[in-house]
């Protein structure tokens, strides 16, 4: 079995005031490389559409060792990499021409009942030739994200986000990516702006729709590697303060 591998151009849309490649855009090109690879193996969202069912991203995990920049053409190596009952394992790599890694990330993922909105078991199919594509490339988080309670902080303000239209993916929900975003936007302007993201790890707690309004959340975190800046992520729904993600990340100060 064959792996998928897609080269690109970094372009200038993908990129933030420094000529890096966001979050965002790293996120949608790893997710991209998912899409397309599960369609070649007949595993495509709208393939499940068609029986009612669909992948849902549960935790997403990645390691950045450098930032794609502005022009830089990249290649994306992706597969499937293990299931178990309830999950299906995906890794990548990214590399840049001179075959340098930039990028490693780990991800499992659930089959929705999209009429119960239940999780069903990983077919046989899927399972039996899961670890048939080549060896793990980054090993899946050991440790669990635990909900946690916001502290009042009258001197930050908690930043607020409506879903909008355009944030609705192929299942009718906000898209994966969007979450990153949002829990991002709380992390302190300066380390935003000048440091280096290295780490993002998420898991995705509960769908969220049209109009639904999301806080998020931040607080530091003392768990992470040395020499690194740490904090802890919760997306909360207002409506019924229902936790939809929560988010680890860690960064290099400039």
């Amino acid at each position: 079995m064959q792996p998928f591998i897609f080269n690109h151009t970094v372009r200038t849309y993908e990129t933030d005031a420094r000529g890096l490649m966001t979050i965002s855009s790293l996120l949608n090109i790893l997710q991209y490389g998912a899409g397309k690879h599960a369609d070649l193996l007949g595993w495509s969202v709208r393939e499940l559409h068609s029986t009612g069912k669909t992948w849902v991203l549960q935790r997403f995990t990645v390691h950045i060792e450098k930032q794609p920049a502005d022009g830089e053409r990249i290649t994306l190596t992706t597969y499937p990499s293990g299931a178990d009952k309830l999950l299906a394992y995906r890794d990548y790599k990214l590399e840049n021409e001179a075959g340098e890694t930039l990028v490693k990330a780990t991800s499992a993922w659930v089959i929705l009942d999209l009429n119960l909105r239940r999780v069903t078991p990983i077919p046989e199919s899927v399972k039996s030739i899961s670890t048939s594509f080549g060896p793990k490339i980054l090993a899946q988080p050991g440790s669990r994200l635990r909900d946690w309670a916001p502290e009042a902080e009258p001197d930050r303000e908690v930043p607020v986000f409506r879903v909008r239209r355009h944030d609705i993916d192929l299942n009718g929900h906000l898209t994966n990516v969007t979450y990153a975003e949002w829990g991002l936007e709380a992390v302190p302007d300066e380390l935003f702006s000048r440091g280096m993201l290295k780490r993002i790890d998420i898991v995705f707690k509960a769908e969220s729709f049209f109009n639904d309004r999301i806080s998020s959340y931040i607080r530091p975190s003392e768990t992470g590697e040395p020499g690194l800046t740490h904090f802890q992520h919760m997306l909360v729904r207002e409506a019924d303060h229902k936790v939809t993600a929560l988010l680890e990340t860690s960064w290099q100060q400039a």
